[in-house]
């Protein structure tokens, strides 16, 4: 990563519209949206319809799942077909399970509502997979691609905390039907933008330019899979350790914003990655990143009977989600040949869901049997087993 003093952030920045079109940055910063909105608008949805907050859990949870096995096999699609022939027809495949959804809440059996659930993750189109397999495609420097990168971690934190809010509050004002319906509006409008956008022709590109069979994946690549892995059990775990601790505390309501402060540090040292020196490698980043979400785990253990210095060991463990989820994307990213990079990068997408349910289901079950601070335990876990893998990160000049 090139990394001159002279070079600001804004310069480096203000690279990326050059390259990609000045629509593209909000076009894919907004189609990213309902994908962090489906599972939580469920969840309320199908609470309210049928009363049980079991059944929606478990219909979000399906979703959830649709989500991991659907997004790496219209992955697959892509790099054969093209991504904006794929994205249109998943669009489609969504509001169609939408809809199946909705049918299947007037009146059906909850096996009949989980598998309609299912369906819609199924079809959830990953925005963030594919425009990280188009920056491949139109990034032709390390520190292009690293900006790049960075760009995608940072708009992925902005909308993981907008897309809930925006649940929660059209929830409320209007209803939980009118919530995942804005998630069915934001898609056809976005996602289909994203699809028609001229950037779709570099995937068209590649496939046109391949004599031969799109070469297959690397077995290497489990390793930054299952960083991501790892990176999804930290947010699961953290954010119910979180609301755990708040809870316990007499302020559950307080925990999703304790949680948001997470995004903030972030947020910040995210942005700020692309300035770290060339020396800094990026085995040492993944490294660097790993013991200090470590020490953040062990912070917010150490704070959790009391909210404040919670807050704050939260931020402190936030400073260094962005960092290595920038890292590992690029170091997987320096793997496989373009023409596989929207499965690769759909792959990693559902390590982090993956991830999210265990890592949530583990320290809820911690947090309720042994007490918060004992939640906050998956997240050390996860984060030694990302610094195990640093050894294993495969560093090497990017596959054309």
């Amino acid at each position: 990563m090139t990394t001159s003093p002279s070079v600001s952030l804004r310069s480096r920045y203000a690279r990326l519209p050059e390259l990609a079109g000045r629509a593209y940055l909000p076009t894919t910063a907004l189609g990213r949206l309902p994908i962090t909105m489906v599972p939580l608008a469920i969840l309320a949805l199908v609470t309210s319809t049928s009363g049980s907050v079991a059944v929606g859990g478990s219909a979000s949870a399906a979703a959830a799942v649709g989500e991991a096995v659907g997004v790496p096999v219209v992955g697959w699609f892509a790099d054969r077909r093209g991504q904006r022939a794929v994205l249109l027809a998943v669009v489609a495949l969504h509001l169609a399970a939408l809809v199946g959804l909705f049918a299947a809440l007037d009146g059906a059996s909850a096996a009949t509502v989980l598998a309609a659930a299912a369906a819609v993750g199924l079809t959830l189109p990953s925005v963030g997979g594919f425009s990280r397999a188009r920056w491949l495609r139109m990034t032709t420097a390390e520190d292009e691609r690293s900006t790049a990168f960075a760009f995608e971690g940072t708009v992925d934190e902005a909308a993981f905390i907008l897309g809930p809010a925006l649940v929660g509050i059209i929830g409320v004002a209007v209803s939980p039907a009118a919530a995942l319906l804005s998630t069915a509006a934001l898609t056809t409008v976005f996602v289909t933008a994203f699809a028609l956008h001229p950037s779709h022709r570099v995937t068209g590109a590649v496939r046109a330019a391949g004599a031969g069979p799109v070469p297959p994946l690397p077995g290497i690549v489990v390793v930054p899979v299952l960083g991501m892995l790892a990176m999804g059990a930290v947010f699961g775990a953290t954010q119910t350790g979180v609301t755990a601790a708040a809870e316990a505390i007499g302020s559950a309501s307080l925990g999703s914003l304790v949680y948001a402060v997470s995004a903030i540090g972030s947020t910040a040292t995210t942005i700020c990655l692309v300035l770290l020196p060339d020396r800094f490698g990026l085995r040492s980043r993944w490294v660097a990143c790993a013991l200090g979400l470590l020490v953040g785990a062990g912070l917010m253990a150490a704070t959790a009977t009391s909210l404040l210095p919670l807050t704050v060991a939260v931020l402190v463990a936030g400073l260094f989600i962005g960092p290595t989820l920038v890292t590992v994307n690029t170091i997987a990213a320096t793997l496989v040949a373009a023409e596989r990079g929207a499965l690769l990068m759909a792959l990693l997408n559902s390590g982090v869901v993956l991830g999210v349910a265990t890592g949530a289901a583990l320290g809820g079950a911690l947090a309720e049997h042994f007490g918060p601070a004992s939640g906050f335990a998956v997240v050390g876990a996860a984060a030694a087993l990302l610094l195990a893998l640093a050894p294993l990160a495969p560093v090497r000049r990017a596959v054309p």
